[in-house]
């Protein structure tokens, strides 16, 4: 019966025993949850939470950033990276927007976050590490930055300063420049680059290291000097003045230009990758430009000579202006030989000209171009005072009433003409003016010595040879004085002279040869 009793009271004790574990275990589990969920939830730092040295455990988010500033944990964060590349390109990078710095609130963020990754258990578990190594908790800047770098932020001004120097290393010319009289290149254009990707890579660890300058100076590509003994070969030319061809075209003038090889190579060789390498030319300037050559041809009027034509009939003045349109503008060569008939054609009235009165054989006739030959002794008398080489002139039968003896030219198709030769050194160009009552020709050359003409005439009496008293015409020879700019003589020249007739009705024959020629007339008139 005892041991029956003993064996209850075992037993309910065992019991009781029973119900205390697991009411304790139930306890023990209970706790450990809400150790797991405190620490998980909680606002305050794990114990020895520190970073840089500054302590920081059991402090909330706001107290951990309160005290970061106070210590000027994030000062540094202010400071940029300078970034310099060749060229004097550079940029500048914030470090926050880089990601490679944090700020106080988001420092106090992470150490917040710091061991609360995980359920509640292992952050229960992180939680007492953490109480029991002091060690587990303590950070370092390290620790924060460069988790999240910016890649874009970075790379955006990687690839503008790239740019910058791509665009300045480009041109791959030379570049001749008169104004300061440099031949100029870049060192490297066109085939050097800088390698971006290299370069984010130096920027990525600069950061991360708080370098507030990275100086950058390798340089992708090749680099080779250029061969300037070809480049002079090529660009180097002898001075040479604006000349004239046999023409008169002008051959344009040429600047003598020229440098040192040896010079060359040096300034390259000083010079920096991407730098502009001026070389200094020797440059010869011309003394005769083309404009100057163009300025003086024609720029002189070497002669006018003017004939009126007042009471001309239609027709003939008809013949004047297209006779005078003929030659306006015609330009005469040195040396070369001038025809007037070969100039202004055929008298046709298909080209135009009409019937006028005209001298032919020694009487007064209308014919197709009547009044033309004014315009060859007008041009004649121009030709003289222009220095001119008479070549083929003949006078008229009879004076002219438009100039004196001596000066008129005579011209008929084909012959006779009225022939001059340029022997000026430079070209002359003849221009004509016709109004209603006088024609004016115009002699425009090059005067390089400032010499003219002083005409004056000899005049010889003609008597006919029956009747050697009776005046019957003059001979007229037309000299050329010319002289210098002083005045004085340098030559005289002899024109072709010419035989005017004095018409019938002003020669004082004697009355015998008056009686004879009116007996012969009435012969002649006589039936046979």
């Amino acid at each position: 019966m005892r041991n029956e009793r003993t064996q209850s009271r075992f037993g309910r004790r065992l019991l009781l025993w029973l119900w205390v574990l697991v009411i304790l275990a139930a306890l023990a589990t209970a706790g450990v949850l809400w150790a797991g969920w405190r620490v998980t939830n909680g606002e305050q730092n794990y114990p020895g939470t520190s970073l840089d040295g500054i302590a920081l455990d059991g402090l909330t988010q706001e107290e951990t950033a309160h005290v970061l500033k106070e210590h000027g944990w994030d000062a540094r964060n202010d400071t940029p990276l300078d970034v310099i590349l060749p060229l004097n390109i550079s940029f500048r990078l914030d470090r926050v927007k880089a990601g490679a710095a944090v700020t106080c609130e988001e420092a106090a963020a992470f150490l917040h976050e710091a061991g609360r990754q995980g359920n509640w258990a292992e952050n229960l578990q992180s939680w007492i590490h953490a109480f029991l190594d002091p060690e587990a908790q303590r950070f370092e800047r390290g620790d924060l930055s460069g988790k999240d770098m910016k890649t874009e932020y970075i790379l955006a001004n990687i690839r503008t300063a790239t740019d910058s120097f791509r665009s300045r290393t480009s041109d791959s010319n030379l570049h001749l420049d008169r104004e300061r009289n440099t031949l100029s290149l870049v060192k490297g254009g066109g085939s050097v680059s800088i390698d971006a990707e290299r370069l984010y890579g130096a920027v990525a660890e600069a950061l991360l290291s708080d370098e507030t300058q990275l100086q950058w100076t390798e340089i992708a590509g090749a680099l080779a000097m250029p061969d300037f003994a070809s480049i002079h070969d090529e660009i180097s030319c002898e001075m040479q003045d604006a000349r004239f061809t046999e023409i008169f075209e002008i051959i344009p003038e040429t600047t003598g230009i020229t440098f040192d090889v040896e010079t060359a190579k040096t300034l390259w060789e000083s010079a920096g990758v991407g730098d502009t390498v001026a070389i200094p030319l020797v440059v010869t300037e011309p003394s005769v430009r083309a404009e100057d050559l163009a300025a003086t041809l024609y720029r002189d009027r070497l002669c006018f000579m003017t004939t009126h034509f007042g009471g001309s009939t239609a027709a003939r003045i008809n013949n004047i202006d297209l006779a005078a349109k003929k030659l306006d503008g015609v330009i005469v060569m040195p040396g070369q030989t001038f025809s007037y008939n070969e100039t202004v054609g055929q008298r046709t009235e298909e080209a135009g000209f009409l019937m006028a009165g005209a001298y032919a054989d020694g009487e007064v006739i209308e014919e197709i171009g009547g009044g033309i030959c004014q315009v060859s002794s007008t041009l004649y008398c121009a030709a003289m005072y222009a220095q001119m080489t008479t070549v083929q002139r003949s006078s008229h039968y009879f004076q002219v009433s438009y100039l004196s003896m001596g000066y008129d030219a005579t011209v008929s198709w084909t012959w006779p003409d009225y022939r001059f030769r340029n022997d000026r050194a430079y070209p002359v160009k003849i221009l004509t003016y016709v109004d209603d009552n006088s024609v004016t020709i115009e002699f425009w050359g090059t005067d390089v010595d400032g010499s003219r003409v002083s005409p004056y005439s000899k005049t010889v009496e003609l008597y006919d040879e029956e009747y050697p008293n009776v005046l019957v015409g003059y001979r007229v020879t037309t000299y050329r004085n010319i002289l210098d700019a002083s005045g004085n003589i340098i030559n005289t020249i002899e024109e072709p002279a010419g035989d005017y007739h004095l018409h019938d009705q002003d020669i004082n024959w004697p009355p015998e040869k008056l009686l004879r020629d009116a007996a012969q007339a009435t012969l002649t008139l006589a039936p046979s």
